[in-house]
Order: C-alpha cells, then sequence, then structure tokens
C-alpha cells in the first residue's frame, strides 16, 4: 500500500469509529435501561461526559498531533478507545459506565483534528480524500446502530462494547506498525477567492458560531433521540420479524429491528454528504445554508406527529438535509477564518458541535420524561426557526459579500 493510501485509510478507519461509538450507545440505550433498571432520561445522561469530551478533547489533541505526529496521535486515538471500551463492556455500575464512556470520548475524537491534518498535508488529492474521510464517518452511523442491535439481540451490550473495543485495538496495532512518510505534499491552485476569512468583524465571526452551535445541538438531538424513538414509533418491522421469521416478541428484537432502520435512515446522509459538496462548490454559500435549514425545520415538525412507515421517511428526508449541510457548513468556517486560524477555526466548531451538542443528552431525557420523545422534535424544529433567523441576521451583517468556494 502506498503513501497515499495509508494517509486516507487510517484516518477513515478513526473516523469510522468515531461515529460508530455516538450512535452505538443512544441505539444501545433501551438494554442499558433493563440492565442497570434505570428510566431512559438517567441512561441517556450517563453519555453525557463522552459526547461532552467529543468536542472539548479536539483542540487539545489537534495541538498534539501538531508538534508530536498525527500518525502518533491517531495510534493513541484507537488504543485510548479500545481501553474505554473494554472498561465500559466490564463496567457493571451507572458510575463506572459513564467514566468509561468518557474514555472512549476524550480518545476518539482524536480522528478530527489528526486525522484531517494528517489528509490535509499529506493526501496528493487533498479535497477527494476528505470526501472519504467525510463519507467513512457517515457509515459509521449508518452501520453502527445496526451492529451495536444485532450485537445485544445475540449476546448482550457488553458482548456489543468488547467487539467494538477488540476491533479499534487491531487498527491500534496496525498503525503501530505502519510507516506513514507525514511530510507535507504540495498543492496547486489553492486559492480561496473572496472566502479567505479577511474583513469580517469579530461580531460577525461569533455571530456565525453561534449558528454552528445551535446546529451542533439540532444534530446531536437527533443522534440521541432516534433509536428510541423509533423502537417507540414505528414498531413494524419488530413485528414483521415476529410474523415472517417466528422470532420472538423480545425486547431485544425490538431494539434490533429499531436500529435497522437507524441505519437506513443515514444511509440516506451519504447522498446528502455527495450532493451537498456538489452544490457548495457551484452556489453562495449563505443561500444553501438557509435553504438547508429552512428545509429540514418542516421535516423535524412532521417527525413530531408520525408513525410508522411515514416517520421512517421522514426522517430519511430529514438526515439527507442535516447530512448534506455539512460541506456548506465547513466551507463557511473556512469563509469565516483567516488561513494563519483555520486549524483552530475547525478545532471551535468542533468543540461547538460536539462539546455544547453534548446537552442535548440531558435535553431529550428531560422532555422525554415530562412530554415525549416526540416532543423533542418539537424543541428542534424551535431551535431551526432561531438559525433560520440568526442566518438572515448574517445576511444583512455580510451583504455586499459573496461567499463562494474557490478553486
Amino acid at each position: 500500500m502506498d503513501n497515499d493510501k495509508k494517509i486516507i485509510l487510517f484516518p477513515a478507519a478513526s473516523h469510522f469509529l468515531f461515529h460508530f461509538y455516538e450512535i452505538a450507545f443512544p441505539a444501545l440505550a433501551i438494554p442499558l435501561t433493563l440492565s442497570l433498571g434505570m428510566d431512559l432520561k438517567d441512561v441517556l445522561a450517563l453519555g453525557f461526559p463522552m459526547y461532552l469530551l467529543f468536542g472539548l478533547c479536539a483542540l487539545p489533541w489537534g495541538f498534539f498531533a501538531d508538534h508530536f505526529g498525527n500518525r502518533l496521535a491517531l495510534t493513541i486515538g484507537f488504543f485510548g478507545a479500545a481501553a474505554g471500551s473494554f472498561l465500559t463492556a466490564l463496567s457493571t455500575t451507572p458510575s463506572g459506565i459513564l467514566w468509561s464512556l468518557a474514555l472512549i470520548g476524550a480518545f476518539s475524537c482524536i480522528c478530527h483534528p489528526a486525522g484531517m491534518g494528517l489528509i490535509s498535508h499529506g493526501a496528493k488529492n487533498r479535497g477527494a480524500a476528505l470526501g472519504v474521510f467525510s463519507v467513512a464517518g457517515t457509515v459509521g452511523l449508518i452501520v453502527g446502530p445496526f451492529l451495536a442491535g444485532l450485537m445485544n439481540w445475540l449476546a448482550g451490550w457488553t458482548v456489543a462494547y468488547a467487539v467494538m473495543g477488540v476491533v479499534s485495538l487491531l487498527w491500534g496495532l496496525a498503525l503501530l506498525f505502519v510507516r506513514i512518510d507525514e511530510t507535507p505534499v504540495t498543492h496547486e491552485n489553492t486559492g480561496e477567492g473572496v472566502e479567505q476569512g479577511s474583513g469580517f468583524p469579530l461580531g460577525t465571526v461569533i455571530l456565525f458560531f453561534w449558528i454552528v452551535t445551535l446546529g451542533g445541538l439540532v444534530y446531536r438531538i437527533n443522534i440521541v433521540a432516534l433509536p428510541a424513538f423509533l423502537e417507540y414509533k414505528a414498531g413494524f418491522l419488530a413485528s414483521a420479524l415476529h410474523d415472517l421469521l417466528k422470532i420472538p416478541a423480545a425486547a431485544a428484537t425490538a431494539t434490533m429491528a429499531a436500529a435497522s432502520l437507524t441505519s437506513l435512515i443515514y444511509a440516506a446522509g451519504i447522498f446528502g454528504q455527495l450532493w451537498g459538496g456538489r452544490i457548495a462548490d457551484r452556489h453562495e454559500l449563505r443561500r444553501l445554508y438557509i435553504l438547508f435549514n429552512a428545509t429540514i425545520l418542516p421535516l423535524a415538525l412532521l417527525m413530531a406527529f408520525l408513525t410508522e412507515q411515514y416517520l421512517v421517511a421522514a426522517a430519511a428526508a430529514y438526515v439527507f438535509f442535516a447530512l448534506g449541510i455539512q460541506p456548506v457548513e465547513n466551507s463557511l468556517v473556512a469563509a469565516f477564518t483567516p488561513p494563519r486560524w483555520r486549524s483552530t477555526g475547525y478545532g471551535l466548531a468542533a468543540i461547538l458541535v460536539f462539546g455544547v451538542g453534548a446537552l442535548a443528552v440531558y435535553l431529550v431525557g428531560w422532555v422525554s420524561a415530562r412530554w415525549s420523545l416526540g416532543t423533542v422534535y418539537l424543541f428542534s424544529s424551535a431551535l431551526l426557526a432561531l438559525i433560520v433567523v440568526n442566518i438572515a441576521c448574517l445576511f444583512a451583517v455580510t451583504r455586499g459579500r459573496d461567499l463562494y468556494n474557490r478553486r
């Protein structure tokens, strides 16, 4: 395997595992309630430190990677996440699970600063490589619920986390013995035109990152709520499995069915990302930003009231646009941060999306306990309406500037 392929492969694997861990926990939330004898909101709260550290640790790991190498940082990430997985599988108390999951969060987040850093410096075809990196994360979201639900159905949630640990450990061992040349390659035609981050007042930059924060909260709400919501509101697949395959109508069967539906729904996100990336290179970025969010808003409203197949269809459309907006938003991060602070800008975005977004575990738990899981999507709709209003304000304060990706 040549150096360019290794530069793509290992960051992509780490990004896959990051999102696998991200979605596996809510996919296993119902089995954890049964195992621990806890309410759903209390189980979801166990994931708060993990989701918080997904964001908070990204920036310091970026500094580490800059000083000691991206390959070393990724290797540590694989081993650290494996240790957290094994400890989670061995934990029998809520506090043990909470801190073990936190360890997973602190190490698996290395994929963003170190993985994207390695690709951006060393990949010959930078854009295509970053595209593979993004899709790998979405594939983790897709297969995570299904595989986690399947492993729980076959052997229980503890085995599911043990298997995750083995996979992460094997990738760490592989990278430990693989040599990667991290010498930066020379890129041509890297001019960024008008969106190189110059000329924007601090208040405008703060407004943009405030929108990023709100978007991260909406993103996390769906990640946390969707698997359990489908288990409660879209039981048609579990019923079909029971009727056609004579599978007992057990709780594990319902969890596996909901996890499978979640995986299918997130498959729509790959097409959304590919499409969003293409149009982000062709159209004005702020217009795309407001259009995507305005499209997601009514879909969130529909999800609050729909059930069964109609809910699945609305959720697939929601995820298509929710993940499709990522290349647009990432392009805007470049537009609102100067080149010499670009990595810091992406580190800040990771903190806001994954760190502040971790509050969603408490929001989902509180709203579902007080009202219902469906009401969670009404709260998402309100946040999306606020996002649209704020993007309109962003238009107003940046009038006279057209933000395009330039080649």
